[in-house]
C-alpha cells in the first residue's frame, strides 16, 4: 500500500494533500522531522476539530445562529447579567442540572436558549434546539 493510500484509509485528508508541500517547506527552513510531522498533524486535527463543530452546529438546526453578544441587556429590565453570562460557562452540564428560562413573549428566552446552544456545540457538545426547548447530547 503506498503512503497515499494509507493516508486515506486513515481519513488523514490534509496530510495526505500536503505531505509534500510541507516536506519541500520544512527542507527550506531546516526544520527536524519531529517539527515537520507536528506541523502536519495539528493542522489535520484543527481542520477535524472545525469540521466537527461545523457538523454539530448544522445537526442542531438552528433557525439563527445567536450570541450572548447580541443579545440586548437593556430589555427586559430585571434580568440577572451576571447569572446568565455564568450559564454560558456551561458547568451545568458538567453538574448534570437544568436551565430554565421563564418569562412573558418577547423577553429574549428562544435567543438565550439557541446562544447557549451554540456556545455548547463551539465547546463540543451535541444540541437539539426545538422552538426553545434545548437538548444537551452528552
Amino acid at each position: 500500500m503506498s503512503i497515499d493510500e494509507q493516508l486515506a484509509y486513515l481519513k488523514l485528508k490534509y496530510i495526505r494533500e500536503n505531505y509534500g508541500t510541507v516536506a519541500n517547506k520544512a527542507a527550506d527552513k531546516q526544520w527536524d522531522h519531529v517539527h515537520y510531522l507536528s506541523e502536519l498533524v495539528t493542522t489535520e486535527a484543527n481542520l477535524k476539530r472545525d469540521r466537527a463543530t461545523k457538523r454539530r452546529i448544522r445537526l442542531a438546526r438552528f433557525d439563527q445562529i445567536k450570541t450572548l453578544e447580541q443579545f440586548n441587556f437593556s430589555w427586559p429590565k430585571k434580568i440577572n447579567r451576571q447569572k446568565v453570562k455564568n450559564l454560558f460557562r456551561l458547568s451545568f452540564i458538567e453538574d448534570k442540572s437544568n436551565v430554565v428560562f421563564l418569562g412573558g413573549v418577547g423577553l429574549g428566552k428562544t435567543h438565550l436558549a439557541t446562544a447557549l446552544g451554540y456556545q455548547a456545540c463551539l465547546k463540543g457538545y451535541s444540541v437539539s434546539l426545538s422552538g426553545s426547548l434545548l437538548r444537551l447530547i452528552i
